[in-house]
């Protein structure tokens, strides 16, 4: 009960809180923070795509997941993007993401196999910041009849034990989020074999 209730009273703060201002400017490059390998809540989403996975990868760099992403009422689609260092997608590249709203997150290249993509999140100029240290996804590529089995995992470290609760109340909203994004992308996939 009394976890229950200071959970609530970290919201009703959250809320009574103003959001963050829009940034006039992009985010400046940062050090990352080590790569998290725990402590995450996560969300997951997959489809099967027609495509060999050299192919679908193929088809991703010209056609990025992000531009397949839609709004939900609390998460901001990415609209721009422009790389701060290195090549994206080379390990240790980082690139901003300006969203619909207004708002930045930095990302940045952790892996990137022929049947592997991770990646780490971890600047948000948004109210992700106030609750979220960072995010990591995973993106596996597995060969199946007729084509790969597209697997993403969205793992969210939240950076307190209340601050936990408000994603818990969040990830149905995140797995639409990235589930929406990956249909989306696996129908634009259609045709394209």
């Amino acid at each position: 009960m009394i976890k229950h209730l200071v959970a609530l009273g970290l919201v009703t703060a959250l809320a009574a809180c103003s959001a963050p201002q829009v940034p006039s400017l992009p985010p400046q490059l940062t050090t990352a923070p080590p790569v998290a390998t725990t402590g995450f809540l996560t969300a997951y989403a997959e489809e099967t795509i027609p495509l060999s996975v050299p192919r679908l990868r193929a088809f991703m760099e010209r056609q990025p997941l992000i531009d397949f992403l839609e709004p939900t009422e609390n998460i901001s689609n990415p609209v721009a993007s422009q790389v701060l260092a290195g090549t994206w997608p080379a390990p240790g590249a980082a690139r901003w993401l300006r969203l619909a709203d207004g708002h930045y997150v930095v990302e940045r290249v952790v892996e990137n196999e022929p049947d592997f993509f991770k990646y780490q999140v971890y600047v948000f100029t948004n109210a992700t910041g106030r609750g979220v240290e960072q995010i990591v996804g995973e993106q596996r590529f597995v060969p199946v009849d007729g084509g790969t089995r597209f697997e993403w995992t969205y793992n969210v470290l939240p950076t307190n034990f209340l601050t936990r609760q408000v994603v818990r109340g969040n990830l149905d909203e995140i797995d639409r989020y990235i589930t929406g994004g990956l249909r989306g992308f696996a129908e634009a996939t259609q045709g394209s074999g």
